[in-house]
This record gives C-alpha cells, structure tokens and sequence, in this order.
C-alpha cells in the first residue's frame, strides 16, 4: 500500500486534445488521466510505470472537472497519486505539442515533500523546511498551502505533539548522578 500523494493540476490545450484525454480518462476500460496524456507502451508494468509516468499507478480519487474557455480546453482540480507526482506523465505531455500548458502542485507529508511545476519547470521542497514566510509570501508557497492547506496541518501536527508530550509521564532525573 503506497503512501497517496495528493496532486492539483490545471491542464490546458487546444479544445479538441483536452476533449480527447478527458474521454479516454473517462471511459471505463481505460485507466485514466495518466494513460490518457503518457500511454504506456504495452500493459502496465511496474518499471515502466514509474520511469514513464513518476508514479506506480494512474491516478486516483480524483474530482477533476473538465470545461471550455475560447478554443481551448482545461482539465482541473485534484487527485491522488501513488507516493508521488505524476511529474514524468505532465512533461511528456508539455512536449507532444506546443500548445499544451500544465500547472501541477503536489504534497506528500508523509514522506515530507511537496512541489510545484509550471509548463515543466518543476521545483519540490522539504515540507519540513518550509517556513511560515514561504507559505504566506512567497507565490509558489501560498499556492501550496491554497492548494492542501499545509499550515492547518503544521498546526494540527503541533498540538497533538503537544498533547502526546503532556500524556507521557514526566521522568525527573537527579543531576548528581551520571547518565547511564
């Protein structure tokens, strides 16, 4: 059972490819979003999977929402990925055409990163080593915590350390004697 990474993405392309990925994804005898925009080039194959996509499996739990601005169309919102971004599947579909654009946010704290990549220029960060200035100044740090809410859960984390801390029983050592 992998750790689930959650993921928001805007997809954007010409209407007809937006269309065709979101009916593929949609059809049942298909696999989804992933297969969608990196087919894979057989059956799927663990190896394959995770050089070609960055990820074990296609995504899951989604609730994307699909719809139509002008000529082209969009892909949004959120989903679940195998311990990972699927970072491999949004670059090779950024380079089947130029037209494509994609902005994906990850977080996955429980192996302690998160990311953010705009049309592939990808950059990941320890959530660990965030500080509060990143989540509330900078761009790329307050689009992730919109996206996940990560100073909740940096608040949430600390108290209930604060109460695991209170519940265990304080031990007084006796300075005089050596520490064994």
């Amino acid at each position: 059972m992998p750790n689930w990474c959650s993921n928001h993405v805007r997809m954007e392309g010409p209407a007809k490819e937006i269309k065709r990925v979101w009916d593929k994804m949609e059809d049942e005898s298909d696999n989804g979003l992933l297969s969608a925009i990196a087919p894979l080039k057989g059956s799927w194959e663990y190896n394959e999977a995770i050089d070609h996509w960055g990820t074990k499996w296609d995504i899951q739990d989604h609730s994307l929402t699909h719809y139509q601005e002008d000529d082209s169309g969009i892909i949004e919102g959120y989903f679940e990925s195998a311990w990972g971004p699927p970072t491999e599947a949004i670059a090779h579909w950024l380079n089947s055409n130029d037209e494509h654009k994609a902005h994906i946010l990850w977080y996955e704290p429980g192996n302690d990163f998160c990311g953010s990549s705009d049309n592939g220029e990808f950059e990941q960060f320890e959530c660990s080593a965030m500080t509060d200035a990143f989540l509330t100044q900078d761009k790329t740090g307050i689009a992730l915590d919109e996206a996940f809410s990560i100073q909740s859960d940096r608040e949430e984390w600390a108290e209930e350390d604060r109460q695991y801390a209170l519940s265990e029983p304080l031990t007084l050592l006796n300075p005089e004697e050596e520490p064994q």
